[in-house]
């Protein structure tokens, strides 16, 4: 009868892509979190406060005085705007400090977000970085060069 037991270095490789798992499941539930989370940004002149939710979607303008009243239309469109994009810059910004840099190697979370990015580099990018914590041996050379796209 043969041992079944995992030898030392595929345990370990194991144990490894567990405790990797474990992080990003614990970073994922904190960018969880933070996207039940809104985003409330007010302009340069305090006048006008734009709420956002995770995905930049408006909540809530808030106007806190009546100056708005003696804008020209064209001031007043550039103020909202204006502040509308930083709200949703603010968010996506906050995403990114609890998400990190990089999603997958080489994809920014930002970069991610805003839909910049190439699907076929992503599922690339997140194949190698699956095959890079496998225990050596577990996937054949030539599956590993097929499923990074090396063909």
């Amino acid at each position: 009868m043969t041992d079944q037991r995992p030898s030392g270095d595929t345990a370990a490789g194991f144990e490894a892509a567990l405790q990797t798992l474990a992080e990003e499941r614990e970073r994922l539930g904190r960018v969880h979190e933070r996207m039940a989370q809104g985003t409330t940004t007010t302009s340069k002149d305090r006048m006008l406060s734009v709420a956002v939710n995770a995905r930049g979607e408006i909540l809530k303008l808030t106007f806190h005085n009546a100056r708005y009243r003696q804008m020209a239309p064209a001031e007043l469109a550039a103020l909202v705007t204006e502040t509308i994009a930083a709200a949703r810059a603010e968010s996506l910004t906050q995403l990114t400090d609890v998400a990190g840099d990089e999603v997958l190697p080489g994809i920014s979370f930002q970069d991610l977000a805003g839909g910049r990015v190439d699907l076929d580099r992503m599922v690339s990018s997140f194949l190698s970085a699956s095959l890079d914590v496998l225990p050596p041996g577990a996937v054949s050379p030539a599956d590993q060069a097929r499923l990074r796209g090396d063909n």
